[in-house]
């Protein structure tokens, strides 16, 4: 009786690995939309970026957002209306309930790939802020000792 639990378990345990599943996980992000659902495009060449506004929904209201690289601007050529900018975005922004709760994600390699985007976390800096409590910036402390 032993042998025959034995190779039962082994059996289930078999099945258990080969099996597939059946679940599968939504990504957190959808791709970059195409340009029928563009709602607008902007570009600031002080910070660098190209700005692209999307309503994935298509009722006019902006809920997702990315920021491209600029490459390069041409002055001399006045019917050049668009910057040349990176090929993949930098930074997304997403609404997903259109609620003004918006997620910022970055593709540091800036591949295009969203399994390498990753959701950026304002609290990342809070160590900062822990490092210096009693001053306002970290150079106050040295300062003071000069006035």
């Amino acid at each position: 009786m032993n042998i025959k639990w034995t190779y039962c378990l082994a059996m289930f345990f078999t099945l258990c690995l080969v099996w597939p599943t059946a679940s599968v996980a939504e990504p957190l992000l959808p791709s970059e939309p195409g340009d029928e659902l563009l709602i607008e495009q902007t570009f600031d060449s002080v910070v660098g970026l190209l700005f692209r506004d999307y309503s994935l929904r298509g009722n006019g209201h902006v809920d997702y957002r990315t920021a491209r690289h600029i490459l390069g601007i041409s002055f001399d050529d006045p019917a050049s209306q668009e910057p040349e900018v990176a090929l993949h975005p930098l930074l997304y922004w997403f609404d997903p309930n259109q609620d003004g709760q918006w997620e910022l994600w970055i593709d540091c390699e800036e591949e295009g790939h969203l399994v390498d985007v990753t959701r950026y976390d304002w609290r990342q800096g809070e160590d900062l802020l822990t490092l210096y409590p009693d001053s306002g910036t970290p150079h106050d402390s040295a300062a003071r000792q000069f006035l």
